[in-house]
């Protein structure tokens, strides 16, 4: 549900984590960032963006920076420990060791929080359509589980991100992502001759395929109440505003440790 300029994930908070969804409402930025831009590289006032940091973290009751990268639509993983920064590496998975936390940025793309309660280790994911055709959740999925834990134990929320309704796709986008996983092609449809995707619904499919259980994926995104594009008053869009859109983050820690 929705809390002021967030939304917390239900599932991640019943398992002792923090699962945090910006939205855009509630900062400092001024239009066309209006008004909690997240990002400081999008032409919005660097100083704003950290204002805007530092409101969410208060109101979200976190007592810690995130750690965060330069994401580039890939599978490389970032290893993150101890206090938060604005890392120089480039990363699209950001696995925290001892459940520091770990975010990523969106604007349309889907953001997925993944924690290993017996572990207390967690992961943030970026996955725009490339990154989903490269399988960065299962990837996430293999790391987690490289460090020592156990899928079917894993928990997962899936955040606000173009839905279906909005996300058309070209003919090689929709076939690249058709292969990315079994029953991908039922998470798209075509329309009028177009096509259109659900990346939430396929990034749950590719976590489901890695070991995940069912009744432990979340899917806030791929609701049309819940979709980036259509509601401009809850949501930044790079698909409907271009390159001035703000930019949203999704973060993830054990509350034993932030």
């Amino acid at each position: 549900m929705p809390e002021a300029c967030f939304i917390r994930s239900p599932l991640l908070e019943k398992h002792g984590f923090h699962g945090i969804f910006s939205l855009r409402n509630g900062g400092v930025s001024q239009a066309p960032f209006a008004s909690l831009n997240l990002a400081d590289n999008t032409g919005d006032n660097p100083d704003n963006a950290e204002k805007n940091l530092n409101i969410l973290l208060c109101k979200a009751g976190l007592n810690s920076m995130p750690h965060r990268a330069l994401q580039i639509h890939g599978q490389r993983i970032l290893n993150c420990r101890g206090a938060g920064k604005m890392h120089p590496q480039q990363a699209d998975i950001l696995l925290s060791e001892d459940g520091s936390p770990v975010a990523v940025r969106v604007a349309d793309c889907t953001p997925i929080l993944i924690a290993d309660p017996l572990n207390k280790r967690c992961v943030a994911v970026h996955a725009g359509w490339r990154g989903t055709a490269q399988t960065v959740a299962a990837h996430a999925i293999e790391a987690l589980q490289k460090a020592g834990g156990n899928p079917q134990t894993f928990i997962a929320s899936i955040g606000p991100c173009i839905g279906l309704c909005c996300f058309e796709i070209g003919e090689e986008t929709a076939a690249a992502l058709s292969l990315c996983c079994d029953k991908a092609a039922k998470h798209m449809t075509q329309r009028n001759g177009k096509y259109f995707a659900d990346l939430a619904a396929i990034n749950a499919q590719q976590l489901q395929k890695s070991g995940m259980q069912r009744q432990h994926i979340e899917c806030i995104g791929g609701q049309q109440e819940n979709c980036t594009c259509c509601h401009a008053a809850q949501f930044f869009s790079y698909r409907r505003d271009g390159q001035r859109s703000g930019r949203h983050l999704a973060i993830v820690a054990a509350k034993t440790a932030a």
